[in-house]
């Protein structure tokens, strides 16, 4: 340890050397399974390695791994004759009391994280399900994220085309109007309501739309030239707030505030998303202006009403 410490190499000199290679094996296997080729190449690669390594070598490291209680087996030739890690001792293990703290931390954050961090968490909930035995539990765990019925390639292209500001070209599946191609300037991924919506400018919307990630069909194209234009006019709605513990957003801010209530302003480009935030805040939000926002919304709200006396007819 002391040479490694001093060159930062690793070589035979080094105690264990057998049990280091192991160990890179497992890390390697782990994340997915490895034909022999890949194995030779990720070793080679290896920033204190570099060298190759036999098929009789590889299975000493495979050896050595299946005497502290891994399984590890050789897939078909027509597969590739892949090695896979079927099993192993060092699972992760998580009581029912635990994974009930996670989904309750979990659902207290995800609205106001970035889509892209939620990605990474729907991921590492993934890996952990396998750590839990309770079979209703573990379901749970799996399909907590809103993202759960996303494409993730989708997705990911999203995040790229907002965080570039491309103008890009969608497949949807609209709820009203079926399958069509809509042209969007992509701004920003929210989530809204459990789920994740892609907001930005389409004229064939009236400008601002905001669509949701799931119904996006295929792989958005990104077009070589831009033709929409980004000059959209800002909404400034006031609103009275009776619970005092709300989480306001990043475009919301405290105007005044009282021992009963909170009047807080809300700025944004894109009307259908406030109008979902307005509607998901229920009796403890009050709008005050403008005129025109509060009579859409009461259009809205009596449409509701009217579908809900309707299906008790």
């Amino acid at each position: 340890m002391k040479e490694f410490m001093l060159n930062n190499k690793v070589t035979y000199n080094l105690m264990s050397f057998t049990g280091f290679k192991s160990m890179l094996l497992f890390s390697y296997l782990l994340e997915a399974p490895r034909s022999y080729e890949e194995i030779k190449q990720y070793f080679a690669e290896h920033q204190y390695l570099h060298e190759t390594i036999s098929i009789d070598t590889l299975r000493v490291y495979i050896n050595s791994l299946e005497r502290l209680g891994c399984e590890i087996v050789r897939g078909r030739k027509a597969e590739g004759s892949k090695y896979k890690l079927v099993k192993h001792p060092f699972e992760l293990k998580i009581n029912d009391e635990h994974a009930k703290s996670i989904i309750k931390a979990f659902k207290s954050v995800y609205k106001s994280i970035d889509v892209e961090d939620l990605l990474a968490i729907t991921k590492f909930f993934e890996k952990i399900s396998g750590g839990i035995e309770n079979q209703e539990l573990k379901e749970t765990l799996r399909n907590i994220s809103p993202l759960k019925k996303i494409d993730s390639e989708i997705l990911k292209l999203l995040i790229i085309a907002c965080r570039k500001n491309d103008e890009i070209s969608i497949m949807y599946d609209s709820p009203s109007s079926g399958i069509k191609n809509i042209d969007v300037l992509a701004q920003k991924l929210v989530v809204a309501n459990n789920k994740v919506y892609l907001h930005g400018i389409s004229p064939q919307y009236k400008n601002t739309a905001s669509f949701i990630v799931s119904r996006i069909k295929e792989k958005p194209v990104v077009k070589l030239q831009k033709s929409i234009k980004a000059d959209i006019e800002q909404l400034t709605i006031g609103c009275e707030i009776y619970d005092k513990n709300i989480n306001l957003q990043d475009n919301e801010k405290i105007i005044s505030k009282d021992d009963k209530k909170l009047i807080i302003e809300i700025t944004s480009d894109n009307k259908f998303l406030t109008t979902q935030r307005v509607l998901s805040l229920g009796s403890d939000c009050k709008v005050l202006y403008p005129q025109s926002f509060k009579d859409e919304l009461c259009s809205i709200l009596k449409k509701m009403k009217e579908e809900y006396f309707a299906e008790k007819i």
